[in-house]
């Protein structure tokens, strides 16, 4: 379960202490303290009346129920106060007043009087209830287990008296008991909502999720506006695996209950499992403005966008988290990748070391750090970092992986073999490692195992286009062009744009003779070329733009992001940064056509 809505009992808080209209009470507590117990209260007094007749304390307990209905509680206990006068042994009498001490949070009170009507009539199955409730509220729970206990004994068909028994013994940690209460409560009234709701809840809680789910439909056919039973039995679908089954739970759930930020978060989960992003990222963003100092539906905002390629957001949600929890380190690790994938690595390399000071043995983290380690080009605190992390986790056919790769790229070609060679022990289907020995072997013009270990590769994953192309290169060395060129053709059915393939394909249709298809080859490899160098162009004019956008520099940033436009028209990030600028600087149409092309683009952008 997610840290964002731990299935928190909520019966104990609910009966722990004086409701005071709070949400999570306005269920059993409005039954139980509501018109139910002053129905209840009628009845004994009817009782009372057919035993021996009306009398003033009985007209004085009637017009007290009566004024305690319409919520003039001062009103009721002065009448209830009366009837006692007149009869001094008159246990409803108590009750009564109870119910009206307990109105006005005076739970204290309320003990005294419910103690004395179980007292005076030690049948009076209500007031034992009522005064197990009531101790609840002070904070007696086993007291309250007695007394509720004395009133199921009393009256052992009674649902209601079942269901707070059994909510007092989950709040005591006696799970079995509480359980068996609850089904029972369940048997007596199969047409009591609450009763499947706190057992379907319960049974969700210790994780048994079928019978869970059955519960709370149960709940939610009997009161389908019934908001927590449909929170809870949308949880329980997604935990159970059913995306659709939540889905359609929760969407229902954040419409009865439009304020509850967990309905918003778990609906936005169950969305972006479902592919369904755009709608998943509004019920997020709709749990962070309901639960503003909370940190999980930020967070998985933030992957979202990571995971959908819009790195600039997830940036900006991963560092909303940090500053609302500065403590929480895989937001560190998640912000990190981010920038490496922004190409921004002394900023990754600041946030896995964040990171690393909230946990040092993070292996995650010290991965991460290497990586971009390594993207930044510090090979030689790079191997340092893969050292510490194979000294901590020395089974790790990673760290020997990214090992070998920064000792390879520092020239250090049998070091790094040894460290490769490691990671293939470990893990044979490791297609990187194949590819980078390979290439590591290549460079010490070990042809045949180069070209063993492309193999190894392209065996381990198919659809390696890199690991195809580079067995083209040695095959072409060795002399073998048919066999390079079925390799290249392979490998551009991979990788289309691989300008550098369709180049080498060229080469090697030359040395064959076709001398029109090498031409063609050579010039979609110059087409795209040029298109990747103005793709690099125009992300360095948006990285610079953005740069001088925070320094202040306005209009500085408007050229840039003018320039990165002209290199790459189809780039949203660049249309968006443009139309941020042009906000800043008062030019409030031109941003907001800036906008409009941006959002046409992705979708997701939207003006701030």
């Amino acid at each position: 379960m997610g840290a964002y809505s731990r299935l928190v009992l909520l019966a104990a808080i609910c009966w722990a202490q004086p409701c005071h209209g709070k949400e999570c009470c306005q269920g059993l507590e409005k039954a139980h303290r509501g018109d139910a117990e002053i129905a209840e209260a009628f009845a004994e007094k009817a009782a009372q009346n057919r035993q021996g007749g009306p009398g003033a304390a009985d007209r004085h307990l009637s017009r007290g129920l009566s004024l305690l209905e319409k919520q003039e509680v001062d009103a009721a206990i002065s009448e209830f106060k009366a009837a006692i006068n007149l009869k001094p042994g008159f246990a409803p009498a108590f009750n009564a007043m109870g119910l009206a001490l307990e109105r006005k949070g005076e739970a204290g009170a309320a003990v005294d009087v419910f103690k004395k009507a179980t007292e005076l009539d030690p049948t009076l199955y209500t007031a034992f209830r009522n005064l197990g409730m009531a101790l609840q509220h002070t904070g007696d729970l086993d007291g309250a287990l007695a007394a509720f206990k004395g009133s199921v004994s009393l009256r052992p068909d009674d649902a209601d008296t079942r269901l707070v028994y059994g909510l007092a013994l989950q709040q005591k940690g006696s799970i079995e008991p509480a359980v068996a209460e609850l089904r029972e409560a369940a048997r007596l009234d199969p047409n009591k909502p609450e009763a499947r709701f706190y057992l379907g809840y319960l049974l969700a809680a210790r994780g048994e999720m079928e019978p869970a789910i059955a519960e709370l439909e149960a709940a939610v056919k009997l009161r389908p506006n019934y908001g927590e039973a449909l929170y809870y039995l949308g949880t329980a679908r997604w935990f159970k695996g059913d995306v659709p089954g939540a889905i359609a739970a929760l969407t229902t759930a954040t419409q009865k209950t439009k304020d509850h930020a967990d309905s918003h978060y778990y609906l936005g989960l169950a969305l972006r499992k479902a592919g369904r992003i755009e709608e998943a990222l509004v019920e997020l963003a709709t749990a962070a403005r309901l639960s503003p100092g909370r940190t999980e539906a930020r967070y998985a905002m933030g992957q979202a966008f990571q995971e959908e390629g819009d790195l600039d957001a997830a940036i900006e949600a991963f560092r909303d988290v940090v500053k609302i929890k500065p403590d929480f380190a895989p937001a560190y690790n998640d912000l990190g990748l981010a920038l490496v994938g922004r190409r921004e690595p002394d900023l990754a390399i600041a946030a896995f070391n964040n990171a690393l000071k909230l946990n040092g043995s993070d292996l995650v983290a010290h991965h991460n750090l290497g990586m971009a380690l390594i993207q930044k080009g510090d090979y030689a605190a790079a191997i340092a970092e893969y050292r510490n992390l194979i000294s901590l986790d020395p089974g790790s056919a990673d760290a020997h992986y990214n090992l070998g790769l920064a000792l390879k790229n520092k020239d250090q070609f049998d070091e790094a073999v040894v460290e490769l060679r490691k990671a293939i022990a470990l893990r044979p289907a490791l297609a990187e490692a194949h590819y980078t020995l390979g290439v590591t072997l290549l460079q010490q013009t070990k042809l045949e195992e180069a070209a063993a270990e492309f193999r190894a590769a392209i065996e381990a994953n198919s659809s390696y286009a890199e690991a195809r192309y580079a067995l083209g290169t040695v095959l072409q060395q060795q002399g073998k062009i048919d066999e390079a060129l079925a390799a290249f053709r392979e490998a551009l059915k991979i990788a289309p744009d691989a300008a550098e393939i369709h180049n080498t394909l060229g080469t090697a249709l030359r040395q064959k003779g076709e001398t029109e298809a090498a031409r063609a080859e050579f010039q979609e490899a110059a087409r795209l070329n040029k298109r990747k160098q103005d793709m690099q162009a125009a992300m360095f004019a948006l990285n610079t733009g953005r740069a001088r956008l925070q320094e202040g520099n306005i209009d500085g940033a408007i050229e840039r992001f003018e320039a990165a436009i002209k290199l790459n028209p189809e780039d949203p990030q660049a249309h968006y940064g443009l139309a941020r600028a042009l906000q800043q600087k008062g030019q409030t149409q031109a941003a907001g056509e800036e906008y409009e092309k941006a959002r046409r683009l992705n979708p997701r952008l939207k003006p701030r």
